[in-house]
């Protein structure tokens, strides 16, 4: 999950993206892009709903079901949304050099992941009857030691190959944009006619054709020499698309017929369209004084979402869960009350470590866990690089 130091918005003038004049002026007052931190904040919830998830029983009730695919939908939007986001900074990326920049990308993301994914191999190994054997050592291979290292797997090989076009033409980059949505739908639209389960699962998930959509669209919006101004008509259309997309999926899966995880159309036409909704319903709360203290939350959680990607599974979504919660005979004879309490659970102590870390070992916090210093913005110190 890249870190948020591009642009920050005005407020709305004719659209609900300013122009680059715009954008810039308020770089210069905040280095921050506060749409983003709000998007994050939300998104690392979702993350960590979707990893509590496991199999309804034949006992439970339909509605509860039902409640957990509508909710499913909306959390299937997170990745995307941190695609779309690492796609924009990485066009709005300071580096000197393209060496600077790998060098950067290697200690911020590369150490992390390596770290944790190594923590969790021996954790696995310690855990399981059958040990340190073919299988685990496999998963450690495919980025699959934790189940959701897939996202740094793909995000490595979009930072590798888009790197590249950041000198290119605004003209150019649409095209590549249009061509990674063609791409990725048909990606998807093949995938949902599978099976997505075993090893075929676990690379249709490391497919970047899955994903580059996202990635390409945030690249693109970033690079304008026009910055852009989607007018609230377009997002308006959005909005009218991704209630299609929802119709759609609930149609389909009340016929039995539920997309597995993102590898369904309806599921990838909703995501596509969330990524001009939010941050236009966003920008909307953070100008209403009202309204902004409830998105302050999610702001300050974006400081912690790498980490809490990093370290919820299997540490706390799994051993602190198993123990904790999986047994508890308040809940273990409910699947809904059940799967929202491990996720609960799973949240809230992943968010407590990673904070207690960052208070009490900073430099472990920033080395392994990715969690910036905290530093004040002062007027006219921008920054452009991120994650």
């Amino acid at each position: 999950m890249a870190t948020s130091r591009a642009i920050q918005p005005p407020a709305v003038q004719q659209g609900v993206l300013a122009t680059q004049a715009d954008v810039r002026a308020r770089t210069a007052a905040t280095g921050r892009i506060e749409e983003f931190e709000v998007m994050r904040g939300v998104a690392i919830i979702f993350v960590v709903y979707l990893h509590a998830y496991f199999s309804w029983w034949d006992v439970t009730p339909h509605r509860h079901v039902f409640a957990m695919h509508v909710v499913h939908l909306f959390a299937h939007t997170a990745v995307p949304v941190f695609f779309f986001v690492s796609g924009f900074l990485l066009a709005r990326d300071r580096s000197p050099s393209y060496s600077a920049f790998f060098r950067r990308k290697v200690s911020r993301i590369v150490v992390p992941i390596v770290f944790w994914m190594t923590a969790a191999f021996l954790y696995r190994g310690w855990q399981e009857p059958a040990g340190f054997d073919s299988a685990l050592v496999k998963d450690l291979l495919l980025f699959n030691v934790t189940g959701q290292d897939y996202y740094l797997a793909v995000l490595l090989i979009f930072y590798v190959t888009f790197v590249f076009l950041k000198e290119r033409s605004e003209r150019t980059l649409a095209a590549v944009t249009i061509a990674s949505f063609a791409i990725n739908f048909v990606a998807i639209a093949w995938y949902s006619t599978r099976e997505i389960e075993g090893d075929f699962a676990i690379l249709a998930y490391r497919n970047p054709f899955i994903w580059v959509f996202p990635f390409a669209f945030g690249f693109w919006v970033a690079k304008r020499e026009r910055g852009i101004r989607i007018p609230w008509q377009a997002v308006a259309l959005a909005a009218i698309a991704m209630l299609a997309a929802g119709v759609a999926y609930i149609a389909q899966g009340e016929d039995g017929k539920y997309p597995v995880s993102y590898f369904g159309v309806s599921v990838f036409l909703f995501s596509c369209g969330s990524l001009v909704v939010y941050p236009a319903l966003i920008r909307l709360a953070l100008l209403r004084r009202g309204v902004r203290p409830l998105a302050m939350p999610f702001k300050e959680l974006d400081r912690y979402a790498f980490a809490i990607y990093l370290v919820h599974m299997p540490f706390f979504v799994g051993y602190v869960t198993e123990r904790y919660v999986s047994n508890n005979a308040g809940v273990m004879n409910d699947w809904w009350k059940l799967m929202n309490t491990i996720f609960l659970v799973g949240f809230v102590t992943s968010l407590a470590a990673v904070m207690a870390v960052g208070y009490a070992w900073p430099w472990f916090a920033h080395t392994f866990l990715g969690i910036e210093r905290a530093r004040p913005v002062t007027r006219g110190s921008a920054s452009a690089a991120g994650r």
